[in-house]
């Protein structure tokens, strides 16, 4: 009987250290604070697991389809390369400062998702990683066309790179003169 007060009390008393440092602020939750192991371990346990579970197991419709690439690529000039960049390109000053730093679309973590969790990602967003919700925004069709352009991002050609770093350059030229 000791033993189960123990192990209970041992539980307790492991549950309460993390809910008091975060009640009093001492985990400090700035952008630019490193996260420890086990936060960052926690995080994205969290949002693998989460994905896993809830992303729909359909392949994308759109597989390998020249004119939903291209759609795919303006999408993304407009509403993703700012944070997650493109091959051969640096984090802009916005992809720069996120924490957690957006993946590279383009890589092998990235590639191996299955379509419907690459969908289900750009669709409803991942909570507290910047990751916003393109479902409220864009119609499906929309997103799995953006789905067929990151499948493409390994691959791409030298006129869909310049156009993406035009974007990129246009978007810094224009915060540091606004």
């Amino acid at each position: 009987m000791k033993f189960i007060f123990g192990v209970i009390i041992g539980l307790l008393i492991a549950a309460a250290i993390p809910l008091i440092l975060i009640y009093t602020g001492s985990v400090n939750m700035a952008a630019t604070e490193i996260p420890s192991v086990l936060e960052r371990k926690m995080g994205t346990m969290a949002w693998e697991n989460s994905v896993a579970q809830h992303a729909p197991s359909t392949s994308n419709p759109m597989h390998n389809d020249a004119s939903a690439i291209s759609s795919g690529l303006d999408h993304y000039k407009e509403n993703c390369v700012v944070c997650h960049s493109a091959p051969g390109m640096d984090y802009s000053e916005i992809g720069k400062g996120m924490n957690p730093k957006p993946p590279r679309l383009d890589s092998r973590g990235t590639q191996h998702m299955t379509d419907g969790q690459l969908f289900w990602v750009i669709k409803t967003g991942i909570r507290m990683t910047g990751m916003p919700a393109f479902g409220p925004t864009h119609e499906d069709d929309e997103i799995w066309k953006i789905v067929s352009f990151i499948r493409h991002l390994p691959n791409l050609t030298a006129e869909e790179k310049a156009v993406l770093q035009k974007t990129n350059e246009e978007e810094e030229e224009h915060h540091h003169h606004s």
